[in-house]
This record gives C-alpha cells, sequence and structure tokens, in this order.
C-alpha cells in the first residue's frame, strides 16, 4: 500500500535554467518549515518537453533531493494532470519553475486545509497576496469567496487566483486542467479551474500572512495568452441565471466596520520592512515646507494631516529625487497633473464622481473640508461607485471595507509577518524588493484598477437588463434604425421568435444608444441597450471583451450581427473564441460609399478578414450575393456560406386607390411621394433636380438627415418637406400618384418594398439590391448614370401609362407570394440547421 503524506510540492520545468535557482532554494526553505511543523512533504521536479539545456541544469547533484519526472505533454495544464496520480500527497502545491513560495506557504496551507477538513469543508487554500516582480511591479490581494468585496461578475475579466494554489490531491483529480488551445484563443487554464472548482462547492479560501512571488518576464504563458488575446472556454457557471450562485452556499459576510475609516497616512517606522534608506527619506520629507504652508495655513494642515508621504513618494520618483521639495506642497501645486496623495484618494476618479466640483478646486482639499461633511466618498479608483452597487453596498460601507483591508495588509507589509515574508524571499532573489513601490499602492479586487471596476460593473449592469435569462438568439444592431418598420433585424426576430419563443430572442443595441421605434420587435423580445450600459471610450478594446463576454454569457447558440460596428471590431480579437460555441452571421445589407465615392462597407472590409469564423452570410440581396460569389471566388454551395433570406413584405398595407377613377376631383395636382432618410446615399438632392424640371407635380417628402452630411440646397417651390415621420402608415400614401425611389447605393430597402404594397407605380434607381423590386415591365428602373431629365422623362410616361395600375398590382402580387413569412422561416431553419 502507497504510504500518504502530507503534501506534494510539484514544480514543473520546460526551458528554465539559471532562474529555477532562486525557485528551487525558496521552496526548500518553506519545505523546511513545513517539515519543522511535523508534516510529510515529497518534492518532485516536473520536466515537460524540456530543452536540452534545462535537463542538463536540473540534473545537478545539488537537487538530488528533489525527484524527477519527465513527461512530454507540450502544455502546462496536462502536464499537471498527468502528475498527479504520481504524487503521494494529501495536498498537491504547484509551482512554476520561474516563481517563489513565501517561506511560511507550506506550512501555514497545510494547517488552514487540514482545519477546513475538520470543519467539512472542501477548500483549495490561496497565498494572501500575488507579488509580481522582475519585468513587472504589481500586489494583489487575493480575497477568500466568502470575502465581503468578493464578487463573482469580476470573474468575466480577471481571475482571482492563479494556479499556485494548494489543494487536495482528490480535487486535481475530479477537476483536471483543460488544455490551453491558443490558435483559437482559448487558455487560462488555472482560472477556468477556479470558477469550475468553486462552482461545483469547493470554497475557495486565503491563508494569511502568505505571498507567492510571480515573475514576469517579457515572455511567458500569461503573457503569450493575453497578447494573443486569449479568452475563456464558455462555463456553465459564467451565464447570466447561473452566475449569482458562484461562490454560493458560501456568500459573503456583509458586515461593514462601525468606525469610519480613520484616513490619516500610517507613519512609517525606520525599521520598516522596504528598507532604512527609504524610511529615512520619508521622515526627511516631512520636515520640509513648502510656500503653501503659508499662502494658506488651514488647506495645507489639511492635507498634511491626512497625506501619505510613502504612496506619494514611491510612485513620483521624479519627486523622491528632489531631495528638498515638500511633498504635500507639491501635490497642491499639481493635483491637475492628476497625481494622487493617498491609496484610498484617485484625485480624477474623485472630480468625475462628483463633477459639480469647480475644476480649479484641489479635490483632496474639498473632500477633507466639505466633501467628507456632505456625505461624499473618496474614490479610489474610477467606478468605485459602480462596483459598489455590484457589491450590494453603500459607497460609504464599500470605502470602510476597502479602507480597512487595505490599512491591514499595508501595516503588515511595512512592519509585520507579510513584511518578513518579502524580506526572506528578497534573500533568495534581490529583484522581489523592486516590487516595493508597488506594495504601497495595493491592488484590491474588484477595485484593483479604473478599469476592471467598469468592466465588472458594466457587466452586471447587462446581467441585470437581461432578467438573468439566458437566450439562443442574439441580434446586433448597431442603433435603432430609422422608422418603424421591423427591417432585417425585425424580421429576424420575428421569424427566430416563432421558432423558439420571442423569450430565446435578444436585441443588443452595440453603438449609438437610443429608443426602439414601438412595434419594431415582437412582444417578449428583450432589447438592450449595450452602448448604454457599457459606455467605455469609443475604440477601447474593453468594450469588444465586454461584447463577447455577454453573448457567451446569455448562452447565445447564434449571434446575428446586423451593422454592429462592436461586433465586427470584436470579432477581429475573439471571434475563433467565440465561434467555438456560437454561431455567427454576418447579416450584409449593401456595400457603402465614402465621402470621395468610393466603394467600402462591411461586404468589403469585414467578410474576407472572418469567413472561416462565420457560420454564414445572410443578405436580401441576389445582387450582393453575386458579387460577393465573383469577387472572391467564392465555393458554390453550403461552403459559399451565403444565403439569401428575402426579407417579408408587409401585405397588410392596402393597395392605395387609383386616383384617376376617384369622383370630384377638379384640375387636381398630380403627387409624386419620396420617404427616406436626407442622407447624401438618398440622392435628395436629385429629387430637387427632378422637381425642377416636372414644376406642374407636386413632390412631396417625408424623412430627416440620419448620417449628417452637408446641408439641402434649396427646395424648389414645388417641393414640401414633410418632416419626419414614425411609420410607414403616417404618410397618407391615398393622395399619391406615383412612388419616386432615388439612391445612389443600396440593399433591397424596406421602403421600397413598403411602396409596392400601395401598388402605386414605381420609378426608382437600379442600384445594387432596387432592382430586385423594380421589376422589368412592371416598375420603371433606371440606371446609376441617369440624369434628372431621364427621371422626369420616367415619371412623365409612367403617369401617362394607362396600365401602370395593373403593372403595381401585379408586383405587389408577385412579391407578396415571394417574401412571405413563412418563406423567411424555411430559409432560415435550412440556415440553422
Amino acid at each position: 500500500m502507497t504510504e500518504q503524506i502530507d503534501l506534494s510540492v510539484v514544480v514543473t520545468f520546460h526551458n528554465e535554467t539559471l532562474v529555477g535557482g532562486p525557485t528551487i532554494s525558496a521552496a526548500d526553505a518553506a519545505v523546511a518549515s513545513a517539515r519543522a511543523a511535523g508534516y510529510s512533504v515529497e518534492t518532485l521536479m516536473v520536466l515537460d518537453n524540456a530543452t536540452p539545456e534545462t535537463q542538463a541544469w536540473c540534473a545537478q547533484a545539488r537537487f538530488d533531493h528533489w525527484d524527477r519526472i519527465e513527461r512530454s505533454e507540450g502544455d502546462l495544464g496536462r502536464v499537471r494532470n498527468a502528475v498527479v496520480p504520481l504524487t503521494k500527497g494529501r495536498f498537491i502545491a504547484f509551482l512554476d519553475a520561474d516563481d517563489l513560495f513565501s517561506e511560511n506557504w507550506l506550512r501555514e496551507g497545510i494547517a488552514a486545509l487540514n482545519k477546513a477538513e475538520a470543519d467539512g469543508v472542501q477548500a483549495i487554500a490561496h497565498p494572501e497576496l500575488n507579488w509580481m516582480f522582475d519585468a513587472l511591479h504589481l500586489v494583489f490581494h487575493k480575497p477568500a469567496q466568502d470575502d465581503p468585496l468578493f464578487t463573482p461578475y469580476h470573474f468575466y475579466f480577471m481571475n482571482y487566483y492563479d494556479s499556485l494554489c494548494m489543494a487536495p490531491r482528490a480535487c486535481h483529480l475530479s477537476h483536471p486542467y483543460v488544455h490551453r488551445d491558443i490558435p483559437r484563443g482559448l487558455s487560462f487554464q488555472d482560472w477556468q479551474f477556479n470558477i469550475e472548482t468553486m462552482a461545483a462547492g469547493w470554497k475557495h479560501i486565503n491563508v494569511a500572512n502568505t505571498i507567492i512571488f510571480k515573475r514576469r518576464r517579457e515572455t511567458s504563458l500569461v503573457m503569450e495568452s493575453r497578447d494573443r488575446m486569449a479568452i475563456l472556454r464558455p462555463l456553465p457557471a459564467m451565464r447570466v441565471d447561473q452566475i449569482d450562485q458562484l461562490g454560493a452556499p458560501h456568500l459573503p459576510n456583509r458586515d461593514v466596520p462601525d468606525d469610519a475609516p480613520d484616513l490619516s497616512a500610517p507613519e512609517a517606522p525606520l525599521d520598516a520592512h522596504y528598507g532604512r534608506i527609504f524610511a529615512e527619506r520619508i521622515a526627511h520629507a516631512k520636515t520640509r515646507t513648502a510656500r503653501e504652508a503659508e499662502t494658506d495655513p488651514e488647506a495645507y494642515a489639511r492635507q498634511a494631516a491626512a497625506f501619505d508621504h510613502a504612496f506619494y513618494l514611491s510612485g513620483n520618483r521624479d519627486i523622491l529625487k528632489l531631495h528638498d521639495m515638500d511633498p504635500v506642497g507639491h501635490y497642491m501645486r499639481a493635483f491637475s497633473n492628476p497625481r494622487d496623495p493617498a491609496p484610498w484618494f484617485q484625485t480624477s476618479a474623485y472630480q468625475a464622481r462628483y463633477p459639480e466640483i469647480d475644476a480649479a478646486q484641489n479635490p483632496f482639499d474639498h473632500y477633507l473640508s466639505t466633501g467628507k461633511d456632505a456625505g461624499y466618498v473618496p474614490q479610489p479608483v474610477r467606478g468605485f461607485d459602480q462596483v459598489s452597487e455590484v457589491l450590494g453596498l453603500s459607497e460609504a460601507d464599500a470605502f470602510a471595507l476597502w479602507q480597512a483591508r487595505s490599512r491591514d495588509l499595508r501595516a503588515r507589509l511595512q512592519s509585520g509577518r507579510l513584511g518578513e515574508m518579502v524580506k526572506k524571499a528578497a534573500e533568495h532573489d534581490p529583484l522581489v524588493e523592486q516590487t516595493w513601490t508597488e506594495a504601497l499602492r495595493l491592488r484590491i479586487p474588484p477595485f484593483q484598477t479604473g478599469v476592471s471596476a467598469r468592466r465588472t460593473a458594466n457587466i452586471w449592469a447587462l446581467v441585470q437588463a437581461s432578467g438573468k435569462r439566458t437566450a439562443k438568439h442574439v441580434i446586433c444592431v448597431n442603433r435603432p434604425r430609422f422608422g418603424a418598420a421591423p427591417r432585417i433585424e425585425g424580421h429576424l426576430a420575428q421569424s427566430l421568435a416563432a421558432r423558439d419563443g420571442a423569450e430565446e430572442v435578444v436585441v443588443l443595441i452595440t453603438d449609438r444608444s437610443g429608443p426602439v421605434p414601438e412595434g419594431k420587435f415582437p412582444d417578449g423580445v428583450r432589447v438592450i441597450d449595450f452602448d448604454a450600459l457599457a459606455p467605455e471610450k469609443r475604440g477601447s478594446g474593453g468594450r469588444r471583451r465586454i461584447l463577447v463576454e455577454f453573448i457567451r454569457a446569455l448562452g447565445a447558440e447564434a449571434v446575428y450581427n446586423v451593422n454592429s460596428v462592436r461586433l465586427w471590431e470584436a470579432l477581429e480579437p475573439y471571434g475563433t473564441a467565440l465561434a467555438t460555441s456560437t454561431k455567427i452571421f454576418g447579416v450584409l445589407l449593401c456595400t457603402e460609399r465614402d465621402e470621395m465615392g468610393h466603394e467600402n462597407g462591411y461586404p468589403l472590409k469585414r467578410v474576407y478578414r472572418h469567413f472561416d469564423q462565420l457560420s454564414g452570410i445572410l443578405t436580401d440581396s441576389h445582387a450582393l450575393a453575386e458579387d460577393l460569389r465573383v469577387r472572391y471566388a467564392m465555393p458554390d454551395g453550403p461552403e459559399g456560406k451565403i444565403t439569401i433570406l428575402p426579407n417579408p413584405v408587409d401585405p397588410s398595407i392596402a393597395p392605395a386607390p387609383a386616383k384617376r377613377f376617384l369622383s370630384k376631383v377638379i384640375d387636381r395636382k398630380q403627387e409624386v411621394f419620396w420617404a427616406g432618410r436626407l442622407d447624401a446615399q438618398k440622392r435628395v438632392d436629385l429629387v430637387y433636380e427632378i422637381a425642377a424640371l416636372l414644376p406642374d407635380i407636386r413632390f412631396r417628402l417625408w424623412g430627416e438627415a440620419v448620417m449628417g452630411g452637408p446641408p439641402l440646397p434649396h427646395a424648389p417651390t414645388n417641393v414640401i418637406l414633410e418632416g419626419p415621420y414614425g411609420s410607414f402608415a403616417d404618410v397618407p400614401v391615398k393622395k399619391a400618384d406615383l412612388w419616386l425611389y432615388t439612391s445612389a447605393w443600396d440593399g433591397v430597402p424596406t421602403m421600397l418594398l413598403e411602396a409596392a404594397m400601395t401598388a402605386l407605380p414605381l420609378v426608382g434607381s437600379k442600384v445594387g439590391g432596387t432592382g430586385e423590386v423594380l421589376r422589368d415591365g412592371l416598375a420603371r428602373a433606371l440606371p446609376p448614370n441617369a440624369t434628372a431629365a431621364d427621371y422626369a422623362n420616367a415619371i412623365t410616361a409612367t403617369l401617362a401609362d394607362p396600365e401602370a395600375r395593373e403593372k403595381a398590382l401585379k408586383l405587389r402580387k408577385i412579391l407578396i407570394a415571394e417574401r412571405s413569412p413563412n418563406v423567411h422561416r424555411a430559409i432560415l431553419e435550412r440556415v440553422l440547421a
């Protein structure tokens, strides 16, 4: 029977040599400490696809007290899975060959897991801090999942923990690591392990006064994954209907300190762990007195009492070098840079939270003199107020908790047990102490940065807007498009709702916030204004990440991109990863033109880039489909991925009466109707030229400018601008004799389909897909280079044509047969199948 021991320590090597010296030295010290406490420990060096240099280095006799295992997995997760069955320990502690244990980690970790077992709790232990050193300097707190500042929503963007945990062997056997899949953009096995084990009921705890020292080099697996914009695999626990349960039943205790936070800066004793030289520099800085002490003594005294000299000097090396500089006075002069006087007060965040403060006023002094008594709350990072809401706390309570945690950790780092562990680790690798400057600005999740805080708050707001219900289909649109007609996105929603139920369809407004016209989508379809709920700076990569995470959190089986810039941009870094779990359909209308008249648009800029990621391309236009097939030599059949999905017409639009048969009409002036966007694409200027050539005909135009651009020219006297309209029903088509449609480029426009249902004679431009409505012999379609005179002649001829009415009625009948909801649903069903 195999002897079982308390702990197996597993150090994994691949291409590390000299950097492993401090690693093994620190690990030996931690093992010795654990053994001195009476625990049995085995030590294993695992060489996975090790380079010859690494093999030779690890073979040194000085490491003979470590057992050596060679594997050829080529993946950190896989090699750990392979080694676990070979271990003898009840618990396993992994270590990468370039990282360091704090001397007390193994001893205290074993004790913590033993206590959890005695209490009947399945637990995974993490160090209290992660200390990043070498090429990157950061210090992160690792909260337990029952910490009052823990929220599972932070897991969407940040891993609270990492793989250097200590866990029961049984945990690793039941929850093996997944492999990395960098080509498909999927990585972060340890992140996934933490979420999956938490979801399975394992309680994640931290062990006081312990640290993992994580070496960050210019290249590493983590850096490679982040550089490649890799993300987690989609996990059930992260879905909108499950996320609130992540961490249950170990829900946070929201007890808040009774006492208000003490905002006076902690004194830095001369024997502080960060060193005598820096401590003396702080003491010297406090003896300096700036002129502000004389010009505004009250403000100076207020700020000096709460000022954190160590924090300010460590973060402003330029001031640290000026030995006669008073940091308090300097901040009073330079706060608009901005610089921050203490870790609990970010100047720019406070200004952003309370914009009513005069821009010229010192925000720190405002808080101390006015804001504190008025109930204002200091902002350690931007978005602090938003994440407080995520935590279910008031800002004041969240700040009290944050401040208590920050002060406690800071005190133990400066002159307590945590700082002692840093000093001991520096004996193995002096580079560890280079991070002391960052230790004075601890990163405490979920508030470690303004970016991570805002993203956490954004995804939380989106989940709330979803009603915490998943959806099979997500339609992304750039904006609430002009008019109340369903348009292509509305027809998609109707067919998908008929297929799977309206509750399974979500529409995301991704680019431009605004109200959606009533009736555009079926009742029960959820419309979520993503742009309003995730208002990060435009062009920010964070918006792309939030969008992808939310689509996956909805559990979407398919996502449809209808002109969403944000989704197209998100496919650049995340499309391959998203496509592993969600069908992606590009919904294309037509190519566009820039202000120079050159052709561009999504069909040209995006199809070739994302063709392999797309499950299909849906378009209403045969002309566009043929153009893409020819231009890009797309394969025939399903491999070409293009499907013509004809948008249904609305047969409830009744044919308008033929005016020439109306009675009691004497000397009536004929009227030509036009409606649409008053933008360059729709050629309103051409309508004015046509009207000028037909002064005896009245031209009535409905619409408004949507896309911007130059103002319209002066309208001829026979042109009436009727203004915006809510829906096609608002246009009094009974008074029209003919419908005119002008466009420089187009797909199959909804407006033209609606006009065809009126059985009014149609005259329009044959560009893109408009010819699929303006059928030869049933309407008059003019080529793109047609002049105003050509249009005037076509209008005159059509109004004089005695068969124009019958032709229009025949066209209406054909379009109703070809473009019915049943046809649309049947085609979409084939695509989805």
